[in-house]
Formats: C-alpha cells, sequence, structure tokens
C-alpha cells in the first residue's frame, strides 16, 4: 500500500498560520468588557451612556402608555428571578424605562412607576394601559388618567374568532371599521395619489377595482397607513356597531326577528366564524367603549411630517402619538435584543444598547415633524432636497457624547462646531433597568411596606422634594448628580456597569464598582452655543518628518532622529 502524504499548512509570511477565529464565549466577552469600558475620549462607557439616555426621556402633558411583555425573559438565566418585563413607552413611541419584575402584581413595578413619574420633564396627563380600569386607584392616585389601549382591545375578539373561516379576514375589516374611522380628507389625497400614479415608483396607476381589493389586504396599511389619520369613534356609535358587527357574521340567533343571523358556514369545513367566548368577548368590550376613546380632539392625536421636496407624491404622513401600538411594536424588536440564557450583565447591555438606539432612532424621525402643519420652512427645504427622500430617514449617528467631544476639540482650535445638533447627556438620576432592578433596587426594598393599592411607600417615592433615589437605604446606588453645565476638572462618580468576566458562567449579582470618569465631553447649558472652554487634555501628538523630495524618500513613519542616520540609497 502507497501512503498518502499529508498536506502542508497554508503558509503566511513564511510560517504557518497558528491563529483561529475567536469563539463565541470570546467574542461576547469582548463585548461584554468594551460595553463597561470608560476608557475613551469622551470618558462614558456604553453601558452608563445607554442608561443616562433612557433617562433623559421627556414628556410634557402627553400620553404614555406602560405594558408587561414576557418573552424577552427567556433571554436571562432562571436564576435572576424574572418573570415580566414592565416597561413604559411616550406617545411618541420612546421607551422611557423597562424594568424585569417578578410577577405582574402593583407591588413589583409600583416603585419604578413612581419613579418614572417623580422624573424631571416627565410630566404625562393620560395613561393608557391593556387592563384599564384595572388597578384604576393605583394610577389614580399618581394623578394621571386612564385609557384603554386599542390594540389588546382588538385582540380579545380577534382572538376568538376560527383562522381558518372563509370570512376571517372580512370580519377583521369590519371589526376595525366598527372601532375607528379614516379621516376622509386624507383618505381623498391618498386616492388621488393611487390613481394618478404618484405613488408608484413605476407610475402605475390603480384602478377603483384595485384598490377595493388592495383595502382587505396587509399590504394597503402596511404602506399607507401612515397617509391615514385613525379618528374613534364615539362611546355609544361603537356599541352599535359592534352589535352590527355580530349580527353580520353569527351564525345562529335566539332573537331572529329583531336580531337575525346574517353569518355563513365555511363552504369547505362546515364550521362557523364564532367560538363559544366570542359573544362574552363582544359583551365585555361593550362595556369599556367608554374608556377607548381619544382624549384629545383629532387634530392632537398626530403630529405631521411633511413631505420631502423631491418626493413625487407631497402626501403628509400623520405620526399618532397613541403610545401603545408604538410600545407593542417595541416588544417584538426587544425580544431580539439579547439570546436566550445569557449572563446579566451581557443581556443588560445589549438591552440598553438596543432600547437607546431605539429611542434615538425616534427622535430622528420626529425631528422631520412640521411645527406649524402649513409647510416647510425654507431653510428646511434646501436641506431636504440634498437629501433623497428614502435616505432622510436613516439615523447618522448613534454616540451623541463623541459628537460632543469632536465639538469641543473642533471649539479649542477656535472652529465652529461640527456638530450643532448633537444632543446632551442628561444627568443620572439613580434609576436602573432591567436587571440590575431586580437585583440592586428590589433588594433595597426589601424592608419597605406597599401603600393599600400597591404604591411604594419607601423615601424616594413618597418625597415629594427629590427627583432621584439619592436617599436609598442602598449606600452603593449614592452617587453625585453628573455635571451638565461645562467644567474642566475631572467627575468622580459611582457608577453601576458589568463586571469584567472572571467567570462567563457565574449567574450571580454584580457587585457595584468604584470608578473616576474624566469627562471630557463639555455638554453645553444653552442650544445657542456659547464659547465653550478647552477640553481637559488633548491626545499626544507626534511630530510628521518633512518629505525628502524626488528619490531616496524615506519611509513616511520614520523620525527626523532615524532618518538622519538612515543609510543612503
Amino acid at each position: 500500500m502507497t501512503r498518502k502524504e499529508a498536506t502542508d499548512y497554508i503558509q503566511k509570511d513564511r510560517t504557518f498560520i497558528k491563529q483561529f477565529p475567536p469563539l463565541g464565549d470570546t467574542i461576547r466577552d469582548l463585548h461584554n468588557a468594551a460595553a463597561a469600558s470608560a476608557i475613551n475620549r469622551w470618558g462614558i462607557s456604553d453601558f452608563e451612556r445607554h442608561t443616562r439616555e433612557i433617562q433623559g426621556i421627556k414628556l410634557d402633558g402627553g400620553i404614555f402608555a406602560q405594558d408587561h411583555t414576557f418573552e424577552p425573559i427567556k433571554n436571562y438565566m432562571k436564576s435572576v428571578g424574572a418573570k415580566a418585563a414592565w416597561d413604559a413607552a411616550t406617545q411618541t413611541g420612546e421607551i422611557a424605562t423597562v424594568v424585569l419584575v417578578k410577577s405582574t402584581k402593583t407591588e413589583d413595578f409600583s416603585h419604578a412607576a413612581q419613579q418614572l413619574l417623580k422624573r424631571q420633564n416627565f410630566n404625562p396627563k393620560v395613561m393608557c394601559s391593556d387592563t384599564w380600569p384595572n388597578k384604576k386607584e393605583f394610577w389614580n392616585d399618581l394623578g394621571v388618567e386612564g385609557r384603554l389601549g386599542s390594540f389588546h382591545y382588538q385582540k380579545r375578539i380577534i382572538s376568538t374568532l376560527k383562522k381558518t373561516h372563509i370570512d376571517y379576514f372580512d370580519a377583521i375589516t369590519d371589526l376595525l371599521a366598527a372601532l375607528y374611522a379614516h379621516c376622509p380628507d386624507d383618505y381623498e389625497k391618498l386616492l388621488s395619489a393611487l390613481k394618478d400614479g404618484s405613488l408608484s415608483k413605476t407610475g402605475r396607476k390603480y384602478s377603483s377595482i384595485e384598490i377595493t381589493q388592495m383595502k382587505g389586504t396587509k399590504t394597503f396599511h402596511d404602506r399607507y397607513a401612515k397617509y391615514l389619520r385613525k379618528q374613534m369613534h364615539e362611546k355609544h356609535a361603537m356599541r352599535q356597531m359592534l352589535d352590527d358587527w355580530f349580527c353580520k357574521h353569527k351564525v345562529t340567533a335566539s332573537n331572529p326577528e329583531n336580531h337575525p343571523a346574517q353569518g355563513r358556514l365555511d363552504p369547505m369545513r362546515q364550521i362557523p366564524l364564532f367560538t363559544a367566548d366570542t359573544k362574552s368577548a363582544v359583551e365585555c368590550c361593550k362595556e369599556k367603549t367608554e374608556f377607548l376613546t381619544d382624549p384629545k380632539p383629532l387634530k392632537d392625536m398626530h403630529q405631521y411630517t411633511l413631505p420631502n421636496p423631491n418626493s413625487s407624491h407631497q402626501l403628509t404622513e400623520h405620526l399618532s402619538l397613541r403610545g401603545e401600538s408604538k410600545l407593542e411594536a417595541f416588544h417584538d424588536r426587544f425580544a431580539h435584543f439579547a439570546n436566550c440564557g445569557m449572563r446579566d450583565s451581557l443581556a443588560d447591555s445589549l438591552n440598553l444598547a438596543g432600547t437607546a438606539r431605539c429611542n434615538l432612532t425616534i427622535r430622528h424621525v420626529r425631528a422631520l415633524v412640521s411645527t406649524n402643519n402649513v409647510e416647510n420652512p425654507p431653510e428646511k427645504q434646501i436641506n431636504r432636497r440634498k437629501m433623497p427622500a428614502a435616505w432622510e430617514k436613516v439615523v447618522p449617528f448613534f454616540n451623541h457624547s463623541e459628537l460632543w467631544c469632536i465639538n469641543n476639540m473642533a471649539k479649542s482650535l477656535g472652529c465652529s462646531h461640527p456638530f450643532p445638533h448633537a444632543e446632551m447627556l442628561a444627568p443620572d438620576n439613580g434609576e436602573r433597568f432591567f436587571s440590575l432592578h431586580l437585583t440592586e433596587i428590589v433588594p433595597s426594598l426589601a424592608q419597605t411596606k406597599c401603600g393599600e393599592h400597591g404604591n411604594c411607600l419607601c423615601n424616594s417615592c413618597t418625597n415629594t422634594n427629590t427627583t432621584t433615589m439619592s436617599n436609598m437605604p442602598n449606600k452603593e446606588l449614592t452617587r453625585p448628580v453628573a455635571p451638565t453645565q461645562p467644567t474642566t476638572t475631572p467627575a468622580t462618580t459611582t457608577i453601576i456597569t458589568p463586571t469584567a468576566m472572571t467567570n462567563r458562567r457565574n449567574t450571580a449579582s454584580q457587585p457595584t464598582q468604584q470608578r473616576v470618569i474624566a469627562n471630557n465631553v463639555n455638554y453645553p447649558a444653552a442650544v445657542n452655543y456659547p464659547n465653550c472652554p478647552q477640553p481637559t487634555h488633548h491626545p499626544p501628538t507626534f511630530p510628521i518628518p518633512q518629505f525628502i523630495p524626488m528619490n531616496h524618500q524615506l519611509p513616511f513613519y520614520l523620525t527626523p532622529q532615524l532618518a538622519t542616520n538612515a543609510p543612503n540609497g
């Protein structure tokens, strides 16, 4: 038998390749260490920066929505003890807080909710929930009015229908028409754009039959719902329409003379559309129609994004201020920020980054909102003409602390700010999100009792003169608020960050670390940026050697000392 010779190793630079791609554990360890590191020019770790960005969410007299979600809990280990995640979103869709809780009881999220309402520049008037009027007493004690979210309201009825029935999608369309109607002016403009071809890239003109067929599909909602404003019906009209909807699709009737059945069995399966729970669900929803109406007029329930000057259809986009639908949309993304069974620190870092970037994307899109709702200002028209309509909603930067570091460097050289619209980082108010709330805040409240309606009675929640958690019994959470005025001295601060990866399978709670932050990002106090002081330090600079003309050019990286000793030729 002839012996086969082994194939030689692949060579690189006359030696064998001895390194391999890093393992998944190594990549996760490096990401976790990088998220907790403050070794950068702006002196703030990503973990701390994302936390403070979420703490800086504002709301002035608007609507916010709160809900529980269960799917993201799979991304944490069972030792954390979380059963759900409680979160709240503003009317624009920005996520103001997310904490892990042991159950859906009021006592488990009351501290986070009260700290949110005590936050500076966060003063809502209406709260939207999927369980209202449940827990009504708790929210009324906090001074907010309650509303029932339309998403779960619809879901309660739709979940009782049989999806395999031939009239399933027609019944959903009729149900939505019983709850709200589109603004006639918006609908007229949309039909005109569809028929003249300005909404199609290829100039396709839709006929009335094609539009009617498309209205019953998901495509119509995904493409054109942003051009239509929804107006909720009044409570009595809504109840009457729900009765008519139920009679239209039921097969049997107890009173055929007054309320005859107009539905049919499925031709193939011979089954009705409704189940045994449909009638009780409709009756329950009819009783709660008074909580479904909008708290404000139609013009105040939307923001208006005027079309790009380069757009062919020139239709105005209407951004709804009903926060519940945006909160449910965030839940879909929230479940995929991290992977199953991650350590607490890594899952928190990924969730914080995903949430902060989601908020930044929303603020970037809302920056296009018109203030007068009439026309684009002349200066905005000039800027928007330079950018394609499909590109103007893409976020250009995610780290605004880095932008302010660049602004300060430019100002120290006598230049104007290259990023004048960069956002200022909010001071740390002591709130903690995700698993840190469950592992750091909740244990410090073990000796605190709850009120009659589940409200938290700790010092920070009952003290009306504070907006931070500085009086919490846990001393590890007590730290000075980071300054927002320009400063030239390093700020010493205690931050809660993920511990460096000493053991990637360690499931214990991460200890608090002391870290000195040399914050080189000097945030100005006003929007009209005044003279800004120079940064506290600059990176080391190295002299660049002069070029030698023509031949005998030395390498660019040689210093003048080496250049004098270099051989000729």
